[in-house]
């Protein structure tokens, strides 16, 4: 597979069918960080597909200075902060776990603790600050660099660092007191 600004160029010097690698990458973890803000699933569709849109539509604003992934990512970002200014409600992450079926006991078994572990920090989540919160997504979920994170969230690296480990300490704490149990 080619890297995304590759694609994106083949994009922009005619290729249409190189748009589809750009989707394909960035499709779910887009909609997947979209959805931590608006917490409804058909809204982060939506805007995903306008930050897609904007990219076809406004090729030129990506001026190759960062990743295609920060541009993004900070496009998607900045819609959904405007989307919550604009409906200001939101409702809460209602997430139900399956269990494939697996007749060995000890797999199902860490599968439930680990479906257990995801649930408790998905829940604790919410409850940090939306600077760390969003930090925290982007450098853990998306595997981005602080410096690709900051450029995203419109920060500094050294803030992104900043974010990082103090809401680490932050989700840490509200882990503990919700009884949330450690691997030693």
């Amino acid at each position: 597979m080619i890297p995304a600004e590759e694609a994106f160029k083949n994009f922009l010097d005619g290729d249409r069918e190189a748009f589809s690698v750009i989707i394909e990458e960035f499709h779910d973890p887009l909609i997947f960080f979209i959805y931590g803000f608006v917490k409804n699933s058909d809204t982060a569709e939506d805007i995903a597909a306008d930050c897609f849109a904007e990219l076809v539509a406004r090729p030129k604003r990506f001026s190759f200075r960062s990743s295609l992934k920060s541009y993004l990512f900070s496009m998607a970002h900045n819609k959904a902060v405007s989307h919550i200014r604009k409906h200001s409600r939101l409702t809460l992450l209602d997430e139900k776990t399956q269990l494939a079926a697996d007749d060995d006991y000890d797999k199902i078994e860490s599968r439930i603790i680990a479906d257990e572990r995801a649930r408790q920090l998905h829940e604790a989540l919410p409850k940090l600050n939306d600077n760390y919160r969003t930090a925290l997504h982007l450098v853990y979920f998306e595997k981005m660099s602080y410096s690709e994170a900051a450029a995203a969230m419109h920060r500094s690296v050294k803030q992104i660092d900043n974010y990082v480990s103090r809401g680490k300490a932050q989700l840490k704490k509200i882990l503990t007191e919700e009884g949330f149990a450690y691997e030693e």
